[in-house]
């Protein structure tokens, strides 16, 4: 991964591998039918600072009864998923056996063993047909689209050839760092000065649950806690996630 600080204006830009595209956005596959990726440069893959963190708190209270709760979040960045990385790569996620890429990983079980089996699973873009791809040396970019002609790719691959390539490349795995959370959610009960001795000036109990409900958009990442990646940090990584946790706490003033 490569960041690049610009003083000034305290913003990260995150450059990665990214796909080979045409100009209106396809990937574009190699004679395998596996994406091709530029090594001559890194690509920009988005900001990784986000644009603005928030919070909100409330309580509300009557005759005793209380209830508190808090509401935080991010809003922009976007960082590399490691760990979805590795499981897509690796076989492991659910992602490999659902859809288009479950059936065709059936099928290669199926045919595991066979030399003459080349797969089933075709991705998604186009092949090259005609032309040979000039790369800017110093931006990676193609610098002779006029002289190259496309086809919908129609390549057959086995599943685990084509998910190692697919998800080995970091745009693959961009996730955004926008999210929200229930943080905390707090039931309180004082308890009337009538029912307490002389001693005793206030006696409260509490029902505290924190980390209660977790918002993110993108259903392959929900399992990423992204307040611990609240730096501007290219990717995550072995994280203990955060627990959710219940609690009373017992509030006495002499």
């Amino acid at each position: 991964y490569k960041t690049f600080f610009k003083k000034g204006d305290r913003v990260y830009k995150f450059y990665g591998t990214a796909f080979v595209r045409t100009q209106d956005g396809q990937i574009i596959n190699d004679a395998a039918g596996k994406p091709l990726t530029d090594s001559r440069a890194a690509q920009f893959l988005g900001y990784l600072n986000a644009d603005f963190a928030w919070s909100i708190y409330n309580k509300l209270s009557y005759q005793g009864l209380s209830l508190g709760f808090q509401f935080d979040g991010s809003v922009g960045g976007k960082m590399v998923d490691y760990m979805h990385k590795k499981t897509m790569q690796g076989g492991r996620n659910i992602e490999t056996v659902e859809g288009a890429l479950g059936a065709a990983r059936d099928a290669d079980d199926k045919r595991a063993g066979d030399p003459n089996y080349k797969g089933v699973y075709v991705g998604e873009g186009v092949v090259l047909k005609s032309g040979q791809i000039n790369y800017n040396s110093a931006t990676g970019a193609i610098e002779n689209y006029k002289d190259l002609t496309f086809a919908p790719n129609a390549n057959v691959v086995s599943v685990q050839d084509y998910v190692s390539k697919y998800y080995g490349i970091d745009e693959a795995n961009l996730m955004s760092k926008t999210y929200a959370k229930l943080r905390e959610v707090t039931i309180g009960y004082d308890f009337p000065t009538k029912w307490l001795g002389k001693s005793v000036s206030r006696f409260t109990v509490s029902l505290v649950g924190r980390n209660l409900i977790y918002f993110y958009k993108d259903k392959r990442f929900k399992d990423v806690d992204l307040d611990q990646y609240n730096s501007p940090g290219t990717s995550t990584a072995l994280q203990s996630p955060t627990t959710r946790r219940y609690g009373i706490n017992i509030n006495v003033v002499f």
